[in-house]
């Protein structure tokens, strides 16, 4: 019974460590600012979405590190620097990489 019990318990010590050791998604992000993200992109997208001028489907956003990249295709010239006030204006968002092409 005693020897189940250190299994158990170096089994716990093993998981806990191999959580913490995963706190970097990639590079040198975090758990924590990969979600934080996460939430830019959404918000981003969700305000394009919002703005009924604009072709938000053909608009994808990427963040890193706070940063947006905005890519994709619009009708109109106009919209280009439209979706970039659009991003620039969510909160969390450090600056924006426009790389939207009108047809």
């Amino acid at each position: 019974m005693q020897t189940l019990k250190k299994i158990s318990l170096f089994a716990a010590a093993l998981g806990l460590a191999s959580m913490v050791g995963c706190a970097a998604v990639d590079d040198d992000i975090t758990v924590s600012e990969a979600v934080d993200d996460t939430v830019i992109t959404t918000k981003v997208k969700a305000a394009l979405v919002a703005d009924d001028d604009l072709e938000a489907r053909e608009i994808q956003v990427e963040t890193r590190e706070g940063v947006v990249q905005l890519s994709g295709f619009v009708d109109e010239r106009d919209d280009i620097p439209k979706a970039t006030r659009l991003a620039d204006g969510i909160e969390g968002v450090r600056s924006v990489v426009n790389n939207i092409t009108a047809r």
